[in-house]
């Protein structure tokens, strides 16, 4: 757990050092956030990665462990970078911002580590409260507010469905390691109390696809992303979403494998839904961050399909879509944030002629439209490419048709976005736009990483495959 120590001893110091930081030092400590980040990375690769559980059974190292670790941590430096500025042209504070960054992360690595419903809960409820500070963290803004509380609510919804289906699984098993939950699940079927068992694994998924915003439990998401921070939402549509996803992927793989074919049956249809869902909703949108809300939600129908394919070739494509994911969307919020610190970049018209005034933030948001589409050579063509070849091996064909289908259903509001940027007229009164450092970085970073998973997706894809190799047989 030297990880989790690292960040949340990072993120303690920083709320220890707040009240006697001055407001011209803060952006000091943002560097202090990314080492001590880089410090847990190093922790994660040096630890055994071999299957071993540790702490009681409690928390599982293995590949699975090691990749979310890594993914969240990169994530999260990369959100850091493009908050800066965003932060400070707002007046608030940013150490109180970066702890509660470092919070949350520790949450999802706790989640995506767990080997124990007990384990999963504290790592869930950490994450997820963080979550809800952050949402609201523009006091005086009151689409903030209003996010924080949609937010609040409908977690805390979540949250009861899934303890309650938690709870369940334990008065049938009397366990709570996942492990042990898969042993005494036959057994738990083969009594009076059958339609319980299928109550309770109905009540956990549920829970989860509240957490990942999965169709039809997805309608707290659009107000939610829009009215909190813009670096929040994309945390939350990169970090939050996918712990959520490793949260799946450790009950399905280890509490639940006994009923694989069953649950792979339930999530490709949950997956197929949210796509559709997601992508025919995006359509009508006219503000950008609930564009890109309602594009996440078509995301998360993606993710899912991999894992319904219940195997481990399944497993490792929807790990290598993770990181395409990651690189896709925060490199697009990435520009979003760097147009939002001027007063612009909520709607649609705000890009506006975008290709003349700041041509590189044009190229690079064209780019990640158009991996998010699955254009060759970017991370969401191979992305989607592995998802549709896994779904095809799994015989799950009409999940991979639904794949190629809500592709060409996304060109349509992915287009808007592009053909405002470059083929309407400058606004009057819109002057060009210079980046930060900082920020141009995130881009940067963002930019390589999608590019190169595009071109050379091999080192991935076999980390991805090694990972998911433990997984699901």
């Amino acid at each position: 757990m030297w990880p989790e120590i690292i960040l949340a001893a990072c993120g303690t110091l920083l709320l220890v050092c707040d009240p006697f930081v001055p407001s011209g030092a803060q952006r000091w400590f943002a560097w202090f956030t990314l080492a001590a980040m880089a410090g847990a990375g190093a922790a994660a690769l040096a630890l055994p990665r071999q299957g071993n559980v540790v702490l009681g059974g409690m928390v599982a190292l293995d590949g699975l462990t090691m990749f979310f670790r890594l993914l969240f941590l990169l994530a999260a430096a990369l959100v850091v970078l493009f908050s800066l500025d965003f932060i400070a042209a707002r007046g608030k504070d940013l150490l109180e911002f970066l702890a509660l960054l470092c919070f949350a992360t520790t949450g999802a690595m706790v989640l995506a580590a767990s080997a124990d419903i007990v384990d999963l809960w504290v790592g869930l409820e950490l994450l997820s409260v963080s979550s809800y500070v952050l949402a609201a963290f523009l006091r005086d803004d009151p689409r903030s507010h209003e996010a924080g509380l949609k937010y609040l609510l409908n977690g805390a919804l979540a949250s009861a469905v899934l303890v309650f289906g938690l709870s369940l699984l334990y008065g049938l098993t009397g366990q709570t390691g996942l492990a042990a939950i898969a042993v005494a699940l036959p057994g738990a079927l083969a009594t009076a109390y059958a339609g319980v068992v299928w109550l309770a694994l109905g009540l956990v998924l549920a829970g989860l696809a509240f957490k990942i915003a999965a169709a039809p439990f997805h309608l707290w998401a659009p107000d939610a992303y829009e009215g909190a921070p813009t670096p929040v939402t994309a945390y939350l549509m990169v970090v939050a979403e996918t712990a959520g996803f490793a949260a799946i992927l450790r009950l399905v793989s280890s509490g639940m494998e006994p009923l694989a074919a069953q649950w792979g049956l339930w999530l490709g249809v949950l997956a197929v839904v949210t796509m559709t869902v997601g992508n025919v909703t995006a359509l009508w949108q006219k503000n950008v961050k609930r564009m890109l809300a309602y594009s996440s939600v078509a995301q998360v129908g993606y993710v899912l399909a991999g894992v319904a394919v219940a195997t481990a070739a399944g497993v490792g494509s929807t790990l290598f879509y993770l990181v395409a994911y990651l690189f896709t969307t925060l490199g697009c919020f990435a520009v979003v944030v760097a147009l939002s610190a001027r007063g612009q970049g909520d709607l649609v018209a705000d890009y506006a002629g975008l290709g003349r005034r700041a041509p590189i933030l044009a190229a690079a948001l064209t780019f990640f439209l158009a991996s998010y589409v699955g254009i060759p050579a970017t991370a969401g063509f191979m992305g989607k490419l592995g998802l549709i070849g896994a779904a095809v091996n799994g015989h799950l064909v009409w999940v991979a048709v639904a794949i190629a289908v809500n592709s060409a259903i996304s060109v349509g509001y992915y287009w808007s976005v592009a053909r405002t940027m470059w083929l309407d007229a400058v606004p009057a009164g819109r002057g060009a736009i210079a980046g930060s450092g900082a920020t141009g970085l995130a881009l940067a970073l963002s930019a390589a990483g999608c590019l190169l998973l595009g071109v050379l997706p091999q080192a991935v894809f076999a980390l991805s495959s090694w990972a998911g190799s433990g997984v699901l047989r």
